[in-house]
């Protein structure tokens, strides 16, 4: 059996020489015999050329899963499409997107409630106000495991709504916080929060902000992942 893990892709940081850094996330989840890409990042030639040399064949992704629209997230997404792929987006995203997915032949999920559209893989549904975003909760058997774009409705809140939609404590909250800029005060503060929603690891990458970084794996000390390009997960 194929082991399981999620694969970084793509982030402002980079744990080889071979994989270029870039603004932006993606990451490849392999699950139940499915292959979901999860964001694409926003320079194709970075996703293109860092896939390559993670070995992963972005012709062969059965689910691709965008967070938001915004195009350090979706701005790749021609590398990825292909007839036969499944487009899991949420129903806020353009009608220029959507038109986009549907020249390429591929099916659409469009997003707006809670949805498990494949065994083992959830959709919070679309979470905030002024920027819609969704997140990726896949079940493993250590715990349902988090994914976050960019977390703009606010990473406490898209755990707990996780949380709640699961009935069970997250084992790992991974992906982008959304925390540049924030006071160490408060980032202690979100800390302690994911710590009371029984959060048991943290991994922030991209638009955490290096500060927030720091700041939360010293909170959650030895469960506090590293996350970068070329980082993997087994799930």
């Amino acid at each position: 059996m194929a082991t399981e893990m999620i694969t970084v892709i793509y982030d402002n940081r980079s744990s080889r020489e071979d994989l270029s850094p870039g603004w932006g996330f993606s990451a490849l989840v392999e699950h139940g015999g499915k292959r979901l890409l999860f964001d694409t990042g926003g320079d194709k030639v970075v996703l293109e050329r860092n896939a390559a040399a993670l070995g992963v064949d972005l012709e062969a992704i059965d689910l691709l899963f965008f967070s938001h629209e915004h195009c350090d997230h979706v701005g790749a997404v021609s590398s990825a499409l292909h007839k036969g792929l499944t487009v899991i987006y949420p129903s806020s995203f353009s009608q220029a997107f959507t038109k986009k997915v549907e020249d390429a032949q591929a099916g659409i999920i469009r997003v707006t409630e809670p949805i498990e559209f494949s065994p083992g893989l959830l959709s919070t549904g679309e979470l905030g106000t002024t920027i819609r975003e969704q997140a990726l909760i896949i079940s493993t058997p250590s715990g349902p495991i988090l994914i976050t774009g960019c977390a703009h409705p606010g990473i406490v809140n898209i755990a707990r709504v996780a949380t709640e939609l699961v009935g069970e404590r997250l084992h790992l909250v991974v992906g982008g916080f959304h925390l540049g800029g924030t006071t160490v005060k408060k980032v202690r503060e979100i800390a302690a929060s994911l710590h009371a929603l029984g959060v048991k690891k943290v991994g922030p990458c991209h638009c955490t902000g290096e500060r927030a970084i720091k700041v939360l794996e010293e909170a959650f000390g030895s469960d506090g992942l590293e996350v970068m390009a070329g980082t993997e997960i087994i799930l």
